[in-house]
């Protein structure tokens, strides 16, 4: 249950922290981080700005998903499920959009290998608690 709640938190964690700020710092910021990480410079288009605040809250919003879950994993063993499927389905979405692209690799196979991971971890994780309610 605690190797469960640790994958769990570091998910919410990882996710809050590397996308919040991204919904509140101003734009000419974000674009210095950006250029700094190597991903190019954004245009101050407002559908873009307004699809990357967006996708930014939801990506923080997934993580305070995770931190939820971690309070309790038993509690909410069927969220788990589509914790899983989630990731999943972002580890696919990561790789074929980086790859369609044509994104530097280094960018896209980390976000697919980090869902991949997580994905997995939970996977192996879980079956041993609900195993631990059938004999209690």
């Amino acid at each position: 249950m605690r190797a469960l709640k640790t994958v769990l938190v570091m998910l919410g964690v990882v996710c809050l922290l590397s996308t919040a700020p991204a919904t509140v710092l101003p734009w000419s910021t974000m674009g210095h981080c950006l250029g700094i990480l190597g991903l190019g410079v954004l245009t101050d288009d407002p559908l873009v700005v307004y699809c990357v605040r967006l996708s930014a809250l939801g990506f923080a919003l997934i993580g305070a998903f995770f931190l939820v879950l971690a309070t309790n994993p038993v509690r909410y063993r069927p969220m788990l499920v589509l914790a899983v499927c989630g990731l999943w389905l972002m580890a696919a979405a990561a790789f074929v959009t980086g790859w369609l692209t044509d994104m530097w690799p280094r960018w896209y196979l980390v976000d697919f290998a980090t869902c991949s991971i997580a994905a997995l971890l939970i996977l192996v994780l879980w079956p041993r608690q609900a195993e631990a309610l059938v004999h209690e």
